[in-house]
C-alpha cells in the first residue's frame, strides 16, 4: 500500500512540475519523495519549519486545485464524445478504430494491471513515459540501445504489449518481438 501511494505522490508532482515554482516542487519533493523531516528540510531550502510548512500547503492546495481541474476536462472530453455520438449514432467501424486507438494512447502506464518491475519503472521514469501512446512513439528497434534494456525487459515489455492488447499501436511487433536483442558490447 505505501509503494501505491508513493507512486501517486511522485506522479502527482511530476504532472504539477510546470505550475510549480523551483522552490515549491523542491520542497513538495524533499517531503513526499525523499521523506524529509520538516525540520531538516527547512534548514536546506534555508527557512523555518512554519514557512515550510505553510509553503506545503499552499502549494498542496494549488496541486489539488491542479488535479481537479484534469478531473473536470476528462468529464467535459466524456460529454462531447457522447454528443458527438448522438449527432452521428452510427458510426462507421474506421471512427470506432480511431477513437479506440486515441483512448488507448491516452491511458496511463502507471493506471495499468501488468505488474511491471522496478526496472521498467526506472526505465519509463528515464524515457519520460507516462501513456501508452508516449511508449508507442519510440521506435520498437530503439530499445535495444537504450542502457539496461536488455533481454528481460524485451520480454516484460512484449508480455505488457500482450497484456493490454496495444500491439496495433506498435509498428512491426509481431516481427520485432521474434527477433533476438543484439547485445552491445
Amino acid at each position: 500500500m505505501k509503494d501505491i501511494i508513493d507512486r501517486t505522490n511522485r506522479f502527482y508532482l511530476e504532472m504539477s512540475r510546470n505550475i510549480l515554482s523551483e522552490m515549491q516542487y523542491d520542497v513538495l519533493h524533499k517531503l513526499l519523495i525523499e521523506k524529509m523531516p520538516l525540520e531538516e528540510a527547512a534548514q536546506q531550502c534555508e527557512m523555518t519549519s512554519q514557512d515550510v510548512n505553510e509553503l506545503y500547503q499552499s502549494t498542496f492546495s494549488t496541486v489539488k486545485a491542479v488535479s481537479e481541474l484534469f478531473s473536470e476536462i476528462d468529464e467535459y472530453e466524456k460529454k462531447l464524445r457522447g454528443l458527438k455520438r448522438q449527432l452521428n449514432p452510427n458510426p462507421s467501424p474506421a471512427q470506432i478504430r480511431k477513437e479506440k486507438k486515441e483512448k488507448d494512447r491516452q491511458k496511463l502506464i502507471y493506471d495499468s494491471q501488468f505488474p511491471f518491475s522496478r526496472r521498467m519503472y526506472s526505465m519509463f521514469g528515464v524515457l519520460d513515459v507516462r501513456t501508452f501512446g508516449d511508449l508507442a512513439d519510440i521506435p520498437l528497434k530503439d530499445f535495444q540501445h537504450f542502457r539496461g534494456f536488455k533481454i528481460k525487459c524485451k520480454e516484460e515489455l512484449i508480455a505488457f504489449i500482450e497484456f493490454e492488447n496495444i500491439a496495433y499501436l506498435f509498428k512491426g511487433f509481431s516481427r520485432w518481438k521474434k527477433e533476438p536483442i543484439i547485445q552491445l558490447k
